[in-house]
């Protein structure tokens, strides 16, 4: 891990504390204490049947540093004497490296309300060389002394997150059993491979065991072949990013077809203004659902005509910005209109719909008679057939709205379903950030330099297969790590 020692040193010399459960009430509240000193916090903790100060260090040192929890009171060693205790609970201590950060480690698990939350705080903001813990330094630290990648650190950051099935399934996949990691490291090494046998044709070319001929035989192929798997999972459909982001859904369409009370009918409450006046929608209105135990976030927009209203014309901007940057588009039209349905194919005319989903889905079928009912019937049929998905729904009264929740669920899972790439495992995700995005196409470019069949020094194929190597060194953080820390570990909680 190519982390300097002067950053470790300079990360690690302090000891840092901190509540790492939820502030607030709660029935049981944990603060950990991580550090070289970590084992001064001990002096906080006294044993119950003993009501001498001067014995509790001694004590706890010598019994208590093993993982167990042992019944204690938490006492400030400040106090005068005949004061009452902070709080009593339990505390455990581990020793490095057996513990989450690689160091030495102490947590009080002791009663969640805020006063004793506090006053623990504050008992151990008295121990020289203490100081509280930014967010995400416990993570942190647990990164620079080998307790994990980055891979996993993002994993873990993912699983304080979690708000569904599927992104606690992809982030416990991502940090428990780092398969992940286990692929990056499977390319670099074939990249490094590559780089070798590149090195040994320079070095000891002369030599009968070393022909130039392994290049062309061996060290192309093995790289081509890397290339089009690389290539495979940056086009392949960005299942891990969706999941942790969410599905984005957009309903699009003319003026006054019902898409807020579409929004409505799908939030189940009234999350957006429903009015009969075209226009009344401005700006982007989203709410987030959970279907099938994936996230998805929908979004209701302005209805998208031509319009001299300077605000309506923010709104129609605004309404086509997000059709762009949906997942799945809903083009919703009135069941009793054609002209509605022309708005709404005019409408997607402007957006690209390439690697989008669009379900069709005709509105107000409450107003229409039978004969329009069946003329719908059967476009929804001759969609059907042709591969796409389409409904017939009322946002009133509620018809055929549960069949298109259905759909929608089903469109969400396909999208986010595995998609196999040849040879590598199904759960690894390689793609869950953008991070790992342009690393990987940072590798991929350089593996185009280094595969050409043109001449080309084998002195420079060496140096572009290093550089791809360097790339996906960069995901797992085992290279030029420092410059991303920050952006990795400045959204976790303070505790963690």
């Amino acid at each position: 891990m190519r982390v300097g020692a002067s950053a470790r040193a300079r990360a690690t010399a302090e000891t840092i504390y901190a509540v790492a459960t939820a502030r607030g009430r709660a029935g049981v509240s944990v603060t950990r204490v991580s550090g070289p000193n970590a084992l001064e916090a001990l002096r906080l903790a006294r044993a119950m049947e003993t009501s001498s100060p001067s014995s509790t260090a001694s004590t706890s040192r010598a019994n208590d540093v093993d993982g167990r929890l042992r019944y204690r009171a938490f006492v400030d060693p400040n106090a005068r004497a005949g004061e009452p205790p902070l709080d009593v609970g339990f505390v455990a201590t581990w020793r490095a490296p057996r513990s989450f950060t690689g160091e030495d480690v102490v947590e009080f698990h002791g009663h969640g309300s805020v006063a004793t939350q506090r006053a623990l705080l504050d008992a151990l903001g008295t121990i020289d060389g203490f100081r509280h813990a930014e967010a995400g330094e416990f993570a942190r630290r647990a990164f620079l002394n080998g307790k994990m990648d980055l891979t996993a650190a993002e994993g873990l950051a993912d699983l304080l997150d979690a708000e569904t099935e599927a992104q606690r399934r992809q982030a416990m996949r991502l940090t428990a059993n780092g398969t992940q990691r286990a692929m990056y490291e499977r390319w670099r090494d074939e990249l490094m491979t590559c780089a070798a046998h590149c090195e040994a044709v320079i070095d000891f070319g002369e030599e009968e065991d070393v022909s130039g001929d392994v290049v062309e035989r061996d060290v192309l192929t093995r790289a081509t072949a890397l290339r089009e798997t690389l290539r495979k999972h940056l086009d392949a459909p960005a299942r891990g990013e969706m999941i942790r982001r969410g599905v984005r859904v957009a309903i699009v369409g003319a003026p006054n077809v019902g898409k807020s009370s579409m929004l409505n009918a799908l939030a189940g409450r009234d999350a957006a203004i429903v009015s009969p006046r075209a226009g009344t929608t401005r700006d982007v209105l989203e709410i987030s659902l959970e279907l099938n135990g994936y996230k998805v976030i929908v979004s209701d927009t302005a209805g998208i005509r031509e319009t001299d209203d300077d605000v309506e014309k923010m709104g129609v901007a605004r309404a086509l910005e997000r059709a762009r940057d949906a997942d799945v588009l809903v083009a919703l039209a009135d069941a009793s209109s054609d002209a509605s349905s022309d708005a709404a194919r005019d409408a997607l005319s402007t957006v690209d719909v390439t690697g989008k989903d669009v379900i069709t889905v005709w509105n107000k079928s409450d107003v229409i008679d039978a004969a329009r009912a069946r003329e719908l019937d059967a476009r929804v049929d001759d969609i059907t057939r042709r591969g796409g998905d389409a409904r017939v729904v009322s946002a009133r009264d509620g018809r055929g709205v549960d069949d298109f929740i259905a759909t929608l669920a089903r469109v969400v899972a396909r999208k986010c379903e595995r998609t196999s790439v040849e040879g590598d495992d199904d759960d690894a995700l390689a793609v869950t950030r953008s991070r790992h995005r342009v690393n990987l196409t940072s590798c991929v470019a350089a593996l185009e330099r280094a595969a050409r069949r043109a001449p080309v020094p084998l002195e420079l194929r060496a140096e572009d297969f290093r550089l791809a190597a360097r790339a996906l060194a960069r995901v797992t953080g085992s290279y030029d790590v420092e410059d991303v820390l920050d952006v990795v570990f400045r959204d976790f909680c303070v505790g963690k």
